[in-house]
């Protein structure tokens, strides 16, 4: 039985369309030179949608039952401070930078808690407005979820004049199979480049009491573009 001329047409076009998303669309590399701002500024890391932002006090965030040592791939002790997460989805740029310059102090990379099985996924009903962009209703905030704790992560610490910053990226749907340009011991300048995530996912700024936030949960950030945080306040 033949399948009509129009059915033909679109499945051609969905098949090309994500053919363009997984060989092309998603390798883009746009200029991104950081917006002159004065000093104090963090700027975002990663291009996505803002999931969550959370206090760290007495060393603990509230509904995050592991230790905070844990959440990232090299030590970051933060007693007291901030997280931020951006989800990077397949529609958003997936290459991330720099918030600020200084010296990479630290790189490493965990391998996913449980090796015999596939990586955890969010409940969908949260996740899919969050990988299309899209800002709902719906609870944003993924850190309590099993991906977050258990999930592949690469994280990078930089110290420089603004003390010290830890980015963590963890895979949300599949391995993270992070592409990274960092060394320990680089200078390094805000707004370059830190790694290529090609399947995208969550990207989480730790950072100490001294930043304050300047987005919101589900606020659409653009990388080495958009104010993170700022100095004081």
């Amino acid at each position: 039985m033949r399948l009509p001329r129009r059915v033909l047409l679109l499945s051609t076009l969905s098949a090309g369309a994500v053919v363009y998303l997984r060989l092309v669309y998603r390798f883009r590399d746009p200029v991104r030179l950081p917006v002159q701002q004065p000093g104090g500024q963090l700027l975002s890391p990663a291009d996505g949608v803002v999931s969550f932002i959370r206090r760290i006090d007495l060393g603990t965030v509230a509904g995050y039952d592991r230790p905070l040592a844990q959440l990232a791939a090299t030590p970051a002790p933060l007693h007291e401070g901030w997280l931020v997460g951006v989800v990077v989805g397949p529609l958003d740029v997936h290459y991330t930078y720099l918030p600020t310059g200084g010296e990479v102090e630290r790189t490493g990379h965990r391998a996913a808690e449980d090796q015999g099985s596939e990586c955890h996924v969010p409940r969908l009903p949260q996740l899919l407005p969050l990988l299309a962009g899209q800002v709902t209703d719906l609870p944003h905030d993924l850190l309590p979820s099993e991906a977050v704790a258990s999930n592949e992560r690469y994280s990078y610490t930089l110290s420089g004049e603004a003390g010290r910053v830890t980015v963590t990226q963890i895979a949300l749907t599949c391995p993270l199979q992070a592409t990274t340009y960092l060394h320990e011991g680089d200078s390094v300048r805000a707004g370059n480049k830190a790694t290529f995530l090609p399947e995208g996912g969550l990207v989480i700024v730790h950072l100490s009491a001294d930043w304050r936030p300047e987005v919101e949960v589900g606020q659409r950030v653009v990388g080495a573009q958009t104010t993170l945080a700022s100095l004081g306040g």
